[in-house]
């Protein structure tokens, strides 16, 4: 009945609010049919392992340019340009699309696995990382059960600067192999020696984050090495130790300018944060126009903050005329990277039909996934859906679990919530609301202390 129909609208415009960012601190379009092997990529392998790197950069190239939805020349064609130590942008660009693509890729990483498994026995050490890698990642299985870290430890005892990089990484992190910063910094410089630009950043970092000031003229002299082979992540390092004055004199315009080089070698992140600098002139003189061009360049290599910001402003129509359906799709991308703030404004958009069609069960499964992050409008929005029949039956119990536990997480706005579902249940059912809310509360808090 109408009269007994919880005043949602009234609630639900006072919680809703696009979050603004603040100072900022990827993934291309999967195609819908499941990823094949391309038959010229086992050629471009065997021409690659045999020696023959030119026709392999020419096979893994011209696939590449064709938007094969085969993930392995894209992986393939990063390591041979990564061992060339030039093109990071270009290493990066072919990383993320890769990326995009393996979740699809069971099919062609089990065409290629007996050709990696043949030259991996032979002693080739881009085929021993390869399969490593494949294995690890979960693309393919271990031919003969053979431990995708054997191949990876081979491939770095084999002096293979990319292999000795990425074990030393596990080490550094305890990821898989017992933490052990000494065995770090020995391969880490190893793989340095030869001119590994990736390494000499992860070197880098760890002379930073040390306790000796000796290392850390080293750490920088690391940088600027890895500069020159243009690598945009030192290079954005470079820009935040400015911006911050860490170990260097403050210098803002230090920063952007090393900001600016690493975005126009690739890095999304520099992208975004110069887009925030020209948006507010924050160290440069303000521009919207360059805000948008640097967003949508961030936007298109994956990058959720920017993905999301560009939201914002079609939503608001800042800087742009105003467009709720493209301002959803930017939303509806940085939703699935994982933006959690994007998540609520997709799970909105679908509930109340703008800038898409109505989806009411589309809602409730943002709305659930920004709730059990904390987010307490996201909670509001669920009981209030549950408590008016939105899309579903009306359930008042479970109404009442979500605004007992937006009332826990800090909303005022659950009282009212409360006040209605109340008084339409028994004590034993409120007590079961109140009693998981809590169990819940708790489990949240846990999770977020246990974070890193």
């Amino acid at each position: 009945m109408e009269k007994t129909k919880f005043a949602a609208a009234l609630l639900l415009t006072a919680v809703f609010v696009l979050p603004a960012r603040g100072a900022p601190t990827e993934k291309a379009q999967t195609p819908a049919a499941v990823s094949k092997s391309d038959k010229r990529t086992g050629q471009g392998l065997r021409a690659w392992f045999g020696g023959r790197e030119r026709e392999a950069e020419e096979i893994f190239s011209q696939i590449t340019r064709e938007n094969s939805s085969d993930p392995v020349p894209y992986h393939a064609l990063a390591i041979l340009l990564s061992d060339r130590q030039r093109d990071y942008s270009r290493v990066t660009e072919l990383y993320n699309r890769h990326k995009a693509l393996s979740p699809e890729s069971g099919d062609a990483y089990g065409a290629i696995l007996p050709i990696l498994d043949e030259y991996a026995r032979k002693g080739c050490v881009q085929a021993q990382l390869l399969l490593a890698r494949a294995q690890d990642w979960g693309l393919a299985a271990a031919p003969d059960g053979i431990h995708p870290m054997l191949w990876l430890r081979r491939a770095a005892d084999g002096g293979y600067a990319q292999a000795q990089r990425e074990l030393g990484l596990l080490y550094e992190t305890g990821e898989r192999l017992e933490k052990d910063t000494a065995r770090a910094v020995a391969l880490y410089s190893e793989a340095a020696a030869q001119n590994d630009a990736f390494a000499m950043k992860f070197l880098a970092v760890l002379y930073l984050n040390g306790n000796n000031p000796a290392y850390r003229r080293t750490a920088f002299e690391l940088l600027k090495r890895a500069d020159r082979a243009n690598l945009p992540e030192a290079q954005l390092l470079l820009a935040q130790l400015y911006q911050k004055g860490i170990f260097v004199k403050k210098d803002a315009k230090q920063a952007v300018r090393w900001y600016e080089k690493a975005a126009r070698n690739g890095s999304s992140e520099a992208m975004n944060i110069l887009a925030w600098r020209y948006e507010n002139g924050e160290g440069v003189t303000r521009s919207p126009a360059k805000a948008l061009q640097w967003y949508k360049a961030a936007a298109e290599r994956g990058e959720h903050n920017a993905l999301f910001r560009l939201g914002v402003l079609y939503y608001t129509g800042k800087h742009v005329a105003a467009d709720h359906a493209l301002a959803f799709e930017y939303f509806k991308k940085a939703a699935e990277l994982g933006d959690v703030a994007a998540w609520y404004n997709v799970a909105w958009l679908n509930k109340t039909g703008d800038g898409t069609a109505q989806n009411f069960r589309e809602a409730k499964t943002w709305f659930e996934r920004a709730a059990l992050t904390g987010n307490s409008r996201a909670q509001v929005n669920l009981g209030v859906m549950y408590a008016n029949g939105e899309g579903f039956p009306v359930d008042l119990e479970e109404a009442c679990f979500w605004f007992e536990l937006s009332k826990l997480c800090g909303n005022e706005d659950a009282q009212q919530g409360l006040d209605f579902v109340a008084p339409q249940l028994d004590e034993a059912a409120k007590d079961r609301a109140r009693r998981r809310a809590q169990r819940t509360f708790k489990r949240m808090r846990r999770q977020r202390d246990e974070q890193p």
